[in-house]
């Protein structure tokens, strides 16, 4: 009996590895359902776009999109063609050439304006400019500009808008990140984005005062545009971190106004150093700088400098 268990056991396992092995080259896509890409007739077109399917389901793109390019040159005005095209942008956004991708959709919305896809086509390139921004910031701005210039009141244009703008702040380019965010506002001001371009336009100050170091005008104007956040959402979603930016901003501007204090006391000037250190304990009275002027003013009117 035992001897007869075993026998079964091993012929169910080489019938499952036999099963295994033929449907080991199976793959299966809405279009096609299960198919055995090697089995697939290529007599027909449609044939040739069902195995062209299959080789960009096995990752082999190159040969799915040469395929594809052959069925368009030779049935272009059919709706297959226009599938193919489809295809051939979706196969370089697989294989990470998101430069040709690219094309590829711009090709089928030249040809036919008016397409009724237009939305979904749009919407495709919008995740190619997503994508894109990883590796070529100048490549990503250039694919959200043709979104925009496409349909410039579509239901992307507004995010197109924000993600040219995030491509410049990654190129640390301040100035134009800052424009690109006021064009979010100037020209959708009913979009979601609104509030966040509030947000990010100061926070461009901001940095672009990191970069350069001190320049304190601009850190003013940095933070005036944070309180004009905070005043326009005052439930906003990013209160918290605006109000830690301002804290910042604060402590170096309380600092300059120390040090500045200092100066003209080396000059021996303590009426003018006191109104720099009055300015610090009014208008920063939470920094540690604002204590350290309380202390200089009591050094001074201890040694008669002041009343």
């Amino acid at each position: 009996m035992k001897k007869l268990l075993f026998l079964f056991f091993i012929l169910i396992a080489v019938l499952f590895i036999g099963i295994k092995a033929s449907y080991a080259e199976w793959v299966w896509s809405s279009e096609t359902s299960w198919v055995d890409p090697e089995q697939l007739t290529r007599e027909t077109t449609d044939q040739q776009y069902k195995y062209a399917i299959a080789l960009m389901i096995k990752r082999e793109y190159i040969s799915s999109i040469g395929i594809f390019k052959s069925i368009i040159k030779n049935n272009p005005e059919t709706e297959l063609a226009e599938e193919s095209q489809l295809n051939i942008a979706k196969a370089y956004f697989l294989a990470n050439d998101y430069k040709n991708s690219f094309r590829a959709y711009e090709e089928l919305i030249e040809k036919d304006p008016a397409t009724r896809r237009l939305p979904e086509i749009l919407d495709k390139e919008f995740q190619v400019g997503v994508a894109q921004m990883e590796h070529s910031e100048n490549g990503a701005i250039k694919v959200f500009e043709r979104i925009i210039e496409r349909n410039p009141l579509g239901f992307i244009a507004a995010d197109s808008q924000v993600k040219i703008a995030e491509c410049y702040y990654q190129l640390r380019e301040f100035d134009q990140a800052e424009d690109s965010f006021m064009s979010v506002m100037e020209n959708y001001p009913n979009s979601e984005w609104v509030p966040y371009a509030q947000f990010r336009i100061p926070y461009c100050k901001l940095s672009s005062i990191r970069v350069q170091e001190r320049n304190y005008d601009l850190l003013t104007k940095s933070r005036n545009g944070f309180e004009i956040y905070l005043a326009n959402n005052p439930q906003g979603s990013l209160i918290n971190e605006t109000n830690e930016i301002i804290s910042e901003i604060d402590i170096k501007l309380a600092e300059r106004e120390y040090e500045t204090g200092v100066f003209y006391l080396r000059q021996k000037r303590p009426d003018a150093g006191s109104l720099y250190f009055k300015s610090v304990i009014k208008n920063y009275p939470n920094t540690e700088w604002a204590s350290m002027a309380k202390d200089k003013m009591k050094m001074l009117k201890k040694v008669g400098a002041i009343k």
